[in-house]
């Protein structure tokens, strides 16, 4: 028996008997079950009861055993001092609050619908399975379900732009610089992500945007990276840049610069960082006042392909690292990258402009919809057990779904779960 199941059981009030009494027998009616209370402090807040015909107003605690309530210091706490309603599923102690008054208990288990707590136990004994309800999440509206992921990937989006308005503050509210550094650290991947992120940083974005007016960005942020270090390399391309670089370090006092070793081992070589760092730097050269461009184009799906149509430059279609020529190659952006640009920098970063801003974000959700939905195997496997996935939106919210509810045995906060318990 989970805790979230009796929140959801006394928030749907999926009770069989409404003669409801206290465990001290006392009638008991349910005018308003509160509101759930994410914060510090009793379960829901705001609760209106009435017990022998004497209403009460104030919050309610839900454990599975009463004596849950000394087991959490309850009785210590002065957030419970208004707490009018204990509600268990089963009852093993009388409880008290700070003042050392007895607290009406009601006990679940002599009230809750049968129907429900058969459908909970049947879907939380499915243990051996991928995820508990993959035999019947198909029975679920998909109207409801579609409803729900959109929620869930709203959620997902609240966190991901957490990491990105840290990002925001530490460039004193520059959007352009904003997007930029969460560009870069997109384009160095999994493996070097963090590092351009770190490498980048370390400069004032106007020192770098003066690089892209000037078409200076190659050396600039390849010597960020530390990838022009070595000496006696015979490459004139580079030795170029190391010059120029030198030139870039005195000329803005950078002084000492952090230490990177980037990962080039795990990496398949058209995302090794020096052409990804290419790509960002075509894309940068190309494009002026990234940021304003993209607030302008919408949910225009098309016009985002276009704007990230960019080549590597010349050396480095021919180069997948220093000094080491390779077979000639465009290496443009492809079109998956792309898509994963707007999943995972594009729309966080707009959406945290337009909360920022007190506007909706539904042309976001609508971008969303037009991407194309991703690939792989949780992905796959809810369209399996019947989840049709038809967009970006879906299949992201779907991840956190799989992570954030189902590996974590939220069922009764979950639509799905929902839905199931409540069935015929």
């Amino acid at each position: 028996m989970k805790e979230s199941f009796l929140h959801l059981v006394w928030q749907q009030q999926l009770l069989d008997n409404k003669k409801l009494c206290t465990t001290k027998g006392e009638n008991l009616k349910i005018h308003k079950t509160g509101f759930l209370n994410m914060l510090q402090g009793p379960d829901f807040n705001n609760g209106l009861i009435e017990i022998d015909h004497q209403k009460w107003a104030g919050n309610i605690e839900i454990h599975v055993k009463s004596s849950d309530w000394y087991a959490h210091q309850h009785q210590k706490d002065k957030n419970y001092q208004n707490v009018i309603l204990h509600v268990v599923y089963e009852h093993d102690v009388e409880i008290f609050d700070l003042h050392s008054n007895e607290i009406p208990t009601l006990e679940l288990k002599n009230f809750i619908s049968e129907k429900v707590l058969n459908n909970y136990e049947k879907l939380m004994n499915n243990t051996q399975q991928w995820i508990f309800c993959e035999q019947s999440i198909k029975e679920v509206d998909v109207f409801k379900i579609n409803n729900w992921l959109e929620r869930i990937y709203v959620e997902r989006l609240e966190r991901k732009v957490e990491e990105i308005e840290k990002i925001y503050k530490r460039t004193d509210n520059d959007w352009e610089a904003t997007l930029f550094l969460t560009m870069a650290k997109y384009f160095g991947g999994n493996l070097n992500g963090q590092l351009f992120l770190e490498a980048f940083s370390q400069v004032d974005f106007s020192i770098i945007r003066k690089q892209m007016v000037n078409r200076t960005t190659h050396s600039f942020l390849y010597g960020l990276l530390g990838l022009l270090k070595e000496e006696g390399v015979e490459d004139a391309y580079y030795q170029n840049l190391q010059k120029e670089f030198t030139y870039q370090k005195q000329k803005y006092q950078l002084g000492d610069l952090k230490k990177f070793q980037l990962h080039f081992y795990g990496c398949r070589p058209q995302n090794f960082p020096t052409i990804r760092l290419a790509q960002l730097i075509g894309f940068y050269e190309e494009h002026s006042s990234v940021f304003n461009k993209i607030i302008a184009l919408g949910n225009n799906i098309d016009s985002y392909k276009d704007l990230f149509k960019v080549k590597v430059s010349n050396y480095w279609q021919e180069h997948y690292h220093f000094d080491k020529p390779s077979k000639k190659s465009p290496k443009q952006i492809s079109k998956g990258f792309v898509d994963l640009l707007l999943i995972n920098v594009v729309v966080p970063v707009l959406f945290l402009y337009q909360k920022s801003k007190g506007e909706d974000y539904d042309v976001l959700l609508e971008l969303m919809y037009e991407l194309s939905p991703e690939k792989n195997n949780i992905i796959q496997k809810f369209n399996q057990h019947g989840v049709e996935t038809t967009s970006a939106l879906q299949t992201q919210a779907l991840l956190t779904l799989k992570k954030e509810y189902c590996d974590k045995e939220r069922c009764a906060e979950c639509t799905v779960g929902i839905e199931l318990m409540k069935s015929q």
